[in-house]
This record gives structure tokens, C-alpha cells and sequence, in this order.
């Protein structure tokens, strides 16, 4: 009589564990084997069931412990596995030095529509071969050789092959950049970062050979904040690809503020002021002031500048010039179809008012970008006129193409 009584107590025991996991279809089924109902047996038999359902009910007890499931036990490996993964990631070193080459042409095809008997001719107009290398993370350097037509001392016409870069820079914190060798001088090439047509020909002030080029031997410090930005620098004064030839330097510098918010529409209004003080040669100045308002969003960009300079080039009699331009561009946006239109007028010596000159230009364009290239196709009419008699001096018709990669 031990055994069952040994078998009751056991039952008794379980009893509260069975009634909690009842509502598990597995558990219930465990809870209605017919080991535990309560039908007349043999000792013998007695004694096997008893045996057989002590066990089952003990699994039933260990049942809840689910989460040793594989799901659980897997998911904290696989989390650190993705942890170390991203660490790796994350610490990868840089590999210096990262150089890389890119290409920008301008070509032409030109046809005279005054006078000059009908004279035309294919051209190539800028040829730049960039190469850029980042030494580390703050310094890098840029080399550009340059093919474009010029004129020879005896009128002769030829593609000569200059440098226009030859730079070392340095990132020297977050807003501040120093620049040193032949490199941008201030206005030049931030005007051709609001006017993207250089295609059609030299801007305004390079046009009226006031500014001797885009860039120049010298040194020079860029700053930019938030809504400023300024550029200083010194230069020998020649214009790239040429020597210097004398002792005398000249100072640029240009300042561009942003008065409004960024997230207005005036925030895309920015005035610029910029300010060239140097010589020839000695009592031969050779000093510009541009004042410019330009406004850019997706559909138009346009800009009006003011100019006055006394210049001194070849004679002993100082030069006061004046002059006005503006420039305007409709556009689909950064890639489609555009028309664009300019104006400039100038008067080559305040003194002589009956020499005033007037040039227009108007014309359509169509922008793509082809993988990490860009395509422009220009066609435009150019006509310049002085205005005593409106008398005209030129009037051009150019079919150009702007290609970068």
C-alpha cells in the first residue's frame, strides 16, 4: 500500500502546476491521459502507470521554459555580430593620397555676320585637364594645364598650351582655406559660379582686359560663415601664364554677404563687393571696384554689377572707365532648356562720352547630365553697337558646346 499512497502525495503535489498550465492544449491533454483516472488496477499495473505518469507530468512542469528556443538564444549573437560589423565599418582608415582626373571644353563653331566678307571657323575656346589630389584629409593639390586660341605678335592665330593651376591648398579649419601658387583670384571665378555661360566668352571685367585673367601667381586666405564669405589675396598682377616682370603686386579682395534668411525667397539674394589695388608699373595704376547683386533659385538666375576703374596700360595719362552689365537666365533647372540674355554697357573713358558701347547677347541652351558628365549645346547671337549713330561694330552668331566630366 506504500506505492499508491506515495503516488497519491505525488498527484497532490502537482495538482496547482497542472491548473496553472491547463490552458495550454498540450498541457490539457497531459492532464486527461488515462494513467491518472481513477480506474480499479492490479498492483502491477498500478505500479507501471504510476511510473510512467510521475514523468509525464514532470516534462509538463518544465514545459514553460521556452526560452531556451532557438530564436532567443540566436538573436544576442546575431546583435553583437551586427555590432561588430558596424565597429569595423566605422574604423576603416582613409587611403591617401586620392587623386582624381576631369575634363572641361568649350567648343565653337563661329560665323561673322558683319562684314569680315562672312568669315567663319571651328574653334576650341578652353581645353582644361584637372588633376586633383588629396594628400590628406586638410591639404590637397590641382594641376591644370590649359589649351585655348591665342594671337601671336604677328596677328597670327594658334592653340597655345598654358597652365591655369598649379595650386597647393589648405583646409585649415572648417571655414577657413588657404590657397598658394597659380590659383583662383577672388571675383572672377566666384562670378563664374553664379553664370554658368563662360562658354559664350570672357565675363565682363576679363572681357574689358580689366582683370587679367581667372587666375594668378600669388597667396591668398578664403573665409566663409554662415551668411559671409570673403576672399583676400596677393598677386603678382599678371594674369596666369604670365611672368612677372616687375616688383609691383596687386591686392583683390571680394566680400559676398547674404542679408536675408535661407528659408525665404529673399534668402536667395546675395550682394557682392570686390576691389583690385595695383600697378602696372610705377605711378601706372591699375585699380577696379565691382559692386554686384545677383539672385539665384531653381527657375532664374540673374545678376547687375557696376563697375569703375582708372587704368593705366600703355600711356601716361590714367584711364577712368565706367560700365553696367546684367545677366539673366529662365530655366527648366539644373539640367533642360534655358534662354539666357545679357547686356553690357561701357564707356572706355569717362572723358569721351560719345564712346559708349553697347553689347547684347541672347540665345537658348539645353543642360543634361550624362552619368557623372554634363552636356550644354549654346546657341546664341552676339551684336555690339557704339552708341553715337548706334553705329555696329559686330554682330556674331556661335553655336557652342559646354562639356564636363
Amino acid at each position: 500500500m506504500r506505492l499508491p499512497l506515495i503516488a497519491v502525495v505525488l498527484l497532490g503535489a502537482a495538482g496547482p502546476a497542472l491548473a496553472q498550465t491547463s490552458e495550454s492544449p498540450a498541457l490539457a491533454q497531459t492532464t486527461q491521459t488515462p494513467a491518472l483516472a481513477p480506474t480499479p488496477q492490479s498492483p502491477e499495473s498500478a505500479q507501471n502507470s504510476q511510473s510512467l505518469a510521475v514523468p509525464q507530468t514532470s516534462q509538463s512542469l518544465i514545459l514553460p521554459q521556452t526560452s531556451q528556443s532557438p530564436i532567443f538564444t540566436q538573436a544576442p549573437q546575431r546583435l553583437a555580430l551586427a555590432d561588430q560589423t558596424s565597429q569595423d565599418t566605422v574604423t576603416a582608415p582613409q587611403v591617401y593620397p586620392r587623386v582624381t582626373f576631369g575634363v572641361v571644353t568649350f567648343l565653337q563653331f563661329a560665323a561673322e555676320l558683319h562684314e569680315q566678307e562672312g568669315y567663319n571657323a571651328f574653334d576650341v575656346t578652353r581645353g582644361y585637364f584637372n588633376v586633383r589630389a588629396q594628400l590628406n584629409d586638410r591639404i590637397s593639390v590641382r594641376f591644370t594645364p590649359d589649351v585655348r586660341p591665342t594671337t601671336d605678335a604677328s596677328l597670327d592665330r594658334n592653340l597655345a598650351l598654358r597652365l591655369e593651376y598649379a595650386s597647393l591648398d589648405v583646409q585649415a579649419t572648417d571655414t577657413v582655406k588657404f590657397m598658394f601658387g597659380l590659383h583662383e583670384t577672388p571675383w572672377l571665378t566666384f562670378e563664374e559660379s553664379l553664370n554658368r555661360y563662360r562658354v559664350l566668352g570672357p565675363l565682363f571685367a576679363e572681357r574689358l582686359e580689366l582683370i587679367p585673367g581667372a587666375t594668378d601667381l600669388g597667396a591668398s586666405i578664403k573665409w566663409s560663415g554662415e551668411h559671409t564669405e570673403a576672399h583676400l589675396g596677393v598677386y603678382n598682377g599678371e594674369g596666369y601664364g604670365r611672368a612677372e616682370v616687375d616688383k609691383y603686386k596687386s591686392i583683390d579682395g571680394r566680400a559676398t554677404f547674404r542679408p536675408f534668411s535661407e528659408d525665404s525667397e529673399l534668402g536667395k539674394v546675395s550682394i557682392s563687393g570686390f576691389y583690385q589695388y595695383g600697378w602696372y608699373a610705377r605711378d601706372r595704376p591699375r585699380n577696379v571696384a565691382i559692386v554686384m547683386g545677383s539672385y539665384e533659385n531653381t527657375n532664374f538666375v540673374g545678376t547687375a554689377q557696376y563697375l569703375s576703374a582708372t587704368d593705366n596700360p600703355f600711356v601716361a595719362v590714367d584711364v577712368k572707365r565706367r560700365g553696367l552689365s546684367f545677366f539673366g537666365e529662365g530655366r527648366q533647372g539644373e539640367t533642360g532648356w534655358a534662354g539666357v540674355g545679357g547686356l553690357d554697357i561701357f564707356v572706355p573713358d569717362v572723358d569721351n562720352e560719345g564712346d559708349q558701347r553697347r553689347r547684347m547677347t541672347f540665345g537658348g541652351a539645353h543642360w543634361s547630365e550624362l552619368g557623372r558628365g554634363r552636356l550644354g549645346v549654346v546657341i546664341s547671337l552676339q551684336q555690339e553697337y557704339r552708341s553715337a549713330g548706334s553705329q555696329l561694330l559686330e554682330r556674331r552668331l556661335l553655336a557652342q558646346t559646354h562639356i564636363e566630366f
